[in-house]
């Protein structure tokens, strides 16, 4: 198992049009190229503070539902969403400013 130790981030590109991508970039990584994307599977756990957790789990992504909304003043979305943990805060988790610690485990 990989064990990184970085911060979430929501990956987006022009003409998305506000659709993100749940990312992770690790504390050693220099731009796009070193940017992972979570899937199904990978284990994370995300920090409030050093000595608090968040939120830890294994990744399984779940269609959001049609009155899912977030609280976000962005104009982001996405057609997905963590099981268990409602768009709101999945959302507000990966938009934060500075950007919330984490660390990810991925089986190789």
């Amino acid at each position: 198992m990989k064990r990184y130790f970085g911060k979430l981030e929501a990956y987006y590109e022009q003409g998305w049009e506000g659709m993100i991508v749940f990312s992770f970039m690790p504390d050693e990584g220099n731009g796009l190229n070193d940017l992972i994307t979570l899937q199904d599977g990978h284990y994370l756990t995300i920090y409030e503070t050093h000595e608090k957790t968040l939120w830890s789990g294994k990744i399984h992504f779940v269609k959001r539902g049609f009155f899912d909304k977030h609280k976000l003043t962005a104009g982001i979305w996405s057609d997905s969403k963590q099981k268990g943990v409602s768009y709101a805060d999945w959302m507000d988790w990966f938009w934060r400013k500075p950007p919330l610690k984490a660390t990810l485990e991925i089986e190789e």
